[in-house]
């Protein structure tokens, strides 16, 4: 009780302190143009720092804070209470007033037992006593509870986190991240990271957090736009880009792979809708047969022999030609290609116009031909004004060989800027014998009307690479990749490749690897073969599900050798399996749905494996005036409430309750890996309750 009104007392002195912060940093902003207002750049930098700072007192006013840790330095007389928060805030003498998540110091709460502990700071490590750790949780400006606890695992201190709604998990993420997790977030920059996780394991916000965490430790060399995300789709990266701003990490870049190629490819083309073949694969009406070949190194080391062949190509067969006069002959300037180095054939080529640009004034040989051609055309014309224009024209030339005219001439000739690489890998698939004429057929009729396959994304990326080079991307030096199952090895390739100055964070959970036939078996496959100076790491534990509910996907993940997840010690009753009629069946979910909701769930998914009976339940539900939403590729946003969607499109997201509408034998069918992994994404969506419905016989691993 003593200590309940201690922090009472604090949290008030801290809300006093901000208010009082603010202010100060208000009438400093005010008071800035009258000081630097003949210095527009500094002004504009220190108006942005102050306006920074309030706003980030703004952002943590009601919940200023969630820990608080007791630390004595060995080398201080005095113990530090630290108040850890989203984000730091100091007052106006420079002293912490909340020390942010993210500081050195703050690992202590998610890493250390009470005793004799250290942490790494940028100066070294620094020892000590760590003699408090409290749980401190704030509503409304209000201290509703205290916990003190030796380890922050301690799954009771995990309960008010894990037992809220599903759209306000993701911000609480900060005040419960665990050792395992904190591990990943806190590892050096320069680290490669793979992670596997579990089903619930919070890869996204682990790999949200990481990002945030990167930023603040390493801002004063890099810019924020310099950290990149990259997604599945844009309806994922919708639903993750709320959690950014709450980090204070808005302004890193947020892509899906399909945006990061067109902007890298720069030409007019649109997508292939994946989830359309993946419900052609689960409906069996596409096989997709050896479409993986385009995936994997093989397919490149195919490609690279092709442009090994063409390269010469971009330089024209009649070589320069000024005025009718052969100034170099194609295998002149391929001498210079072939002795110069680059990271592009654009770059070489660059390259190639300086150098003879330079060395042309002292070449006789070059001289003396441009001479001679010259003079032979001029004593081919008897009309005496023809000769006077050759003979200008010969001055004119011989001058340009002595000067930057010479030059612009040959960058002219070697510009492939407008170079079009769609066109060259159309060509290599239809002139390459070794592609399977099935591959063959398919990409020529996609490319030809301008619609990519994901499977090509990368070949062309190469090409791009090849030609141009990667300099605008050079300045991207941390990226995280989540759903990362679902890329192949050859998509890996080009990433590390056009990103080439960035440490990668790799996160993704192979028992959700929906996308097999594009997609890596195992990550053995990129850290042998892309990353090898990468680190391998593990979430095995899942924060997501109740006990009941990740028992019953265990089963799934079990059955095709993917290992299991362990719960956190959370119940939340058991997992309903019911049998209905078919004909009663959308009256039941209807029902149901009805039912948690009056219960007071706010988020309620009702999910099948394809699309068939998704417009049907949704008629019925608004008939009945429960609002709705069925979630399309194509859709960028979901807003909470009551939506209906696959299995497939569910993954990577979390709903209070998951009604799986159609888990019968005969739809999930058991010997099918594929099935087995859509069953299991579509189970552990599940928060709070999950119900199982068929009409005939269940899936027999759940049986």
């Amino acid at each position: 009780m003593e200590d309940l009104e201690y922090e009472k007392q604090k949290l008030e002195n801290v809300e006093s302190n901000l208010e009082d912060i603010q202010k100060g940093e208000e009438e400093i902003l005010r008071d800035l143009p009258k000081k630097y207002g003949s210095n527009p750049i500094l002004l504009a930098n220190l108006m942005s720092t102050s306006a920074i700072k309030i706003a980030n007192i703004q952002k943590i006013k009601e919940k200023p804070y969630f820990a608080r840790i007791d630390f004595k330095e060995d080398k201080k007389s005095t113990k530090d209470k630290l108040y850890i928060g989203k984000i730091g805030v100091t007052d106006l003498d420079g002293k912490v007033v909340v020390t942010d998540w993210r500081a050195p110091v703050s690992t202590l709460y998610y890493d250390s037992n009470l005793g004799q502990v250290e942490y790494d700071a940028p100066y070294g490590k620094i020892h000590g006593e760590l003699s408090l750790k409290r749980q401190i949780i704030i509503q409304n400006r209000k201290i509703e509870s205290i916990f003190d606890v030796d380890s922050v695992s301690d799954d009771e201190l995990l309960k008010p986190y894990l037992g809220a709604s599903a759209d306000s998990r993701l911000k609480n993420i900060v005040a419960s991240i665990q050792g395992e997790q904190n591990e990943i977030i806190r590892k050096n920059i320069e680290k490669n990271l793979i992670v596997q996780g579990v089903a619930g394991s919070g890869k996204t916000t682990v790999a949200l957090h990481r990002i945030a965490y990167l930023m603040y430790n390493n801002s004063e060399k890099y810019k924020a736009n310099q950290f990149m995300v990259i997604g599945p789709n844009k309806f994922f990266i919708n639903y993750i880009s709320n959690v950014l701003p709450d980090l204070d990490a808005s302004n890193a870049v947020q892509l899906t792979y399909e945006e990061l190629a067109s902007n890298f490819i720069g030409e007019k083309i649109s997508y292939e809708d994946s989830t359309k073949k993946l419900n052609d694969i689960i409906d069996g009406r596409d096989t997709i047969s050896n479409v993986k070949y385009k995936t994997t190194l093989e397919y490149k080391d195919l490609l690279d022999n092709y442009l090994k062949q063409i390269e010469y190509d971009v330089i024209p067969d009649d070589g320069l030609v000024i005025n009718g006069i052969c100034v170099l002959s194609k295998d002149e300037i391929l001498a210079v290609y072939n002795q110069t180095q680059g990271e592009s054939i654009k770059q070489r080529l660059d390259i190639v116009s300086r150098r003879i640009a330079n060395n042309i004034k002292n070449d006789d040989d070059i001289y003396s031909r441009v001479k001679s051609q010259m003079d032979a055309l001029e004593l081919s014309q008897t009309d005496v004004e023809e000769r006077r224009k050759i003979i200008k024209k010969e001055l004119d030339m011989l001058k340009d060989l002595n000067n930057t005219g010479f030059e612009k001439q040959l960058k002219k000739l070697l510009d492939i800027s407008n170079l079009k690489v769609i066109p060259i890998y159309l060509n290599f698939v239809e002139s390459v014998d070794n592609i399977p004429q099935i591959i063959r057929d398919t990409t020529i009729k996609s490319l030809k009307s301008r619609v990519i396959e994901n499977e090509d994304i990368a070949p062309i990326m190469y090409i791009k690479l090849k030609y141009f080079g990667n300099e605008d991307y050079k300045n991207i030096k941390c990226v995280v990749v989540d759903e990362a199952q679902d890329f192949g090895v050859f998509s890996y390739y080009i990433l590390r490749n056009v990103l080439n100055q960035a440490n990668f964070s790799i996160f993704g959970d192979l028992a959700q690897g929906i996308y097999s036939y594009r997609a890596i078996d195992k990550w053995e496959d990129i850290q042998s073969k892309i990353f090898e100076d990468s680190e391998y790491l593990n979430l095995r534990k899942s924060y997501r599900t109740s006990i009941e509910i990740m028992s019953e996907a265990n089963k799934i993940s079990s059955a095709i050798n993917l290992g299991e997840a362990k719960p956190v010690i959370r119940e939340a009753g058991p997992v309903i399996k019911t049998k209905v009629d078919e004909k009663n069946k959308n009256e039941y979910i209807k029902n149901k749905v009805q039912e948690y909701l009056n219960n007071g769930y706010k988020s309620i998914a009702i999910v099948y494996k394809n699309q068939t009976e998704m417009a049907k339940i949704s008629k019925l539900l608004k008939e009945n005036n429960i609002e709705n939403e069925i979630i399309y590729k194509d859709q960028e946003k979901y807003n909470g409430g009551v939506c209906i969607l696959t299995s497939y499109l569910s993954k990577g997201l979390e709903f209070d309750v998951v009604i799986v509408a159609d888990t019968d034998e005969s739809n999930y069918d058991s010997d099918n890996v594929l099935d087995m992994k859509l069953l299991y994404v579509a189970m552990t969506r599940a928060l709070h309750k999950l119900e199982l419905i068929y009409t005939d016989k269940i899936c027999k691993y759940l049986n």
